[in-house]
């Protein structure tokens, strides 16, 4: 490969002879959701992560950083396996052609008769968003319930000996004997009702019946 016109690049902090091309893809996801009338509608754009693709030429007589590397018989053996290391560490790489937090999805390293000891490396790099954690702090009444904004309690599991396991409530007011479940409660309430609706039903028999209406 001659060496005219080739502009040197590095990778993570690799100097490569030569960058032979470079495609950058910019793209973007629509979601689509159906709706009654038959047809999808969107209502946002969501832009995917920026994808680079470059291919790059190293050997072991540089073409362009030789003043710097001289000739070396193994600079692209350790160059290829420091790609590889890259790559298996799931490290963040950054090119000296304005990419940053790069990470590589796929490497090809091509060997043929064309380029002898050299070697044409093709990387995929694709943009990783990193995301920052922040602490939040909850006002105290959020934990609060009801009108009187007191503790809601905790729930707490027993197992007794009769039964293989049943669950138990406690307020922070300490009342005991109440219901063990949800089943009793409802239990209490229609039993409650019905005797309620017998003590109406025999009052208005009496009132009814002082009258002579009955």
């Amino acid at each position: 490969m001659a060496g005219k016109g080739l502009k040197p690049v590095s990778v993570a902090g690799i100097e490569f002879d030569a960058l032979i091309d470079e495609t950058k893809t910019m793209s973007s996801t629509i979601p689509a959701y159906p709706v009654e009338d038959g047809f999808p509608v969107s209502d946002t754009i969501i832009p995917d992560p920026v994808k680079v693709q470059m291919t790059l030429y190293v050997s072991s007589t540089p073409v362009t950083w030789l003043y710097r590397h001289g000739s070396s018989r193994d600079r692209v053996n350790r160059i290829c396996e420091r790609i590889e290391d890259l790559w298996l560490g799931r490290e963040l790489v950054t090119t000296d052609t304005i990419y940053k937090s790069m990470g590589i999805t796929n490497i090809t390293i091509k060997k043929s008769r064309e380029t002898g000891y050299a070697r044409e490396i093709s990387l995929s790099l694709q943009k990783v968003r990193i995301t920052k954690v922040r602490t939040v702090i909850i006002p105290s009444y959020v934990l609060k319930s009801g009108e009187t904004m007191a503790n809601a309690g905790a729930a707490s599991v027993s197992t007794s000996s009769g039964k293989s396991g049943s669950a138990k409530t406690s307020g922070s007011s300490g009342t005991s004997g109440a219901p063990e479940n949800v089943a009793e409660r409802v239990n209490q309430k229609m039993a409650a009702r019905e005797s309620s609706a017998k003590k109406s039903h025999s009052i208005l028999f009496g009132v009814a019946k002082g009258l002579k209406f009955l």
